[in-house]
């Protein structure tokens, strides 16, 4: 075997080995590929890697995406989405990834093939990623007011009803639910706040609920959550007011008051977290003390006695 063979295939397999973590992840976060299909909120930008052919990037170091060969080109061909320059679809490009930006709801692909300008050389068989582009997460509180309660109550069960067009297996959301009790007269106007407890729930981010959590039902493309308020009892005698208002999760930040998905906070990678109001957002129970009939008055029987 000649020398320059032997140096060729010495050189395949260092490439090859250092190549081998690679494989796993482009970047920081980017190690899903393109054999499951991608689910992407609408509306938001998002990005696709493609792992550099080792022969032809040798250099190339995958936690920055850096030291691409200097003769590789990639062609992405799609339809329907925006790409950002200086992509252009079924055109070659020297560089490695593509970004679409304001998606719309559907079902789009991307293909993709590397080539190289030395030799000439295209890969005859593209690989082709499946994007779902689904509308943002929406929710709302079903259960209506109750304020017409005489007297102490058991807890009430209180419902919110998700929808977002995603698997079940994919269906996790971040929100929270204050209460607020609060002595009121009877005109409705607040005598004292009995007890505020912003977190009476709290899914956060970092743990959201989902398949396996209680009170979660899973049923793409609805799905609901069902807790129970706290016993419903009158304080000092007076009309008692509770409050439940859904928000944002506790370690959500600046954001606004509302739902955030796991699709949708995966979705804001790149354009920075958002959140997504809720329809309804609150419900109402008050219980009222029942009224005590009082004695009855008539004119004394001795009254010209």
């Amino acid at each position: 075997m000649k020398r320059s063979t032997l140096m060729r295939m010495a050189l395949l397999v260092i490439a090859l080995f250092m190549f081998s973590g690679a494989f796993a992840q482009i970047l920081t976060d980017y190690s899903e590929d393109e054999a499951t299909a991608m689910y992407q909120t609408a509306g938001r930008t998002f990005r696709l890697y493609v792992m550099p052919d080792p022969i032809y990037s040798p250099s190339y170091v995958a936690a920055t995406n850096s030291n691409l060969g200097a003769n590789s080109e990639w062609r992405f061909v799609f339809s329907g989405l925006t790409a950002t320059a200086p992509v252009v679809s079924n055109t070659y490009v020297a560089q490695n990834w593509v970004e679409f930006t304001n998606p719309a709801v559907g079902v789009y692909t991307v293909d993709v093939t590397e080539r190289n300008t030395l030799i000439g050389c295209e890969d005859a068989t593209p690989r082709t990623t499946t994007i779902n582009v689904v509308a943002a997460p929406a929710a709302t509180c079903s259960t209506a007011d109750a304020t017409a309660f005489c007297g102490d109550q058991a807890a009430q069960t209180i419902t919110l009803n998700i929808t977002e067009n995603v698997p079940d297996a994919l269906a996790a959301y971040a929100f929270s639910v204050e209460e607020l009790v609060e002595e009121i007269d009877g005109s409705g106007a607040v005598l004292a706040t009995v007890s505020t407890n912003s977190t009476f729930v709290d899914f956060t981010l970092a743990a959201k609920a989902k398949s396996g959590t209680v009170g979660f039902t899973a049923a793409t493309p609805n799905f609901t959550y069902t807790f129970n308020s706290s016993a419903l009892t009158i304080s000092n005698n007076n009309r008692t007011r509770y409050t439940y208002t859904f928000k944002k999760a506790s370690d959500a930040g600046a954001v606004a008051d509302g739902i955030i998905s796991a699709i949708s906070q995966k979705s804001d990678y790149i354009d920075g977290l958002t959140s997504y109001a809720f329809t309804d957002n609150q419900v109402v129970f008050i219980v009222n003390p029942t009224p005590v009939t009082g004695p009855v008055y008539h004119i004394p029987n001795a009254f010209n006695y």
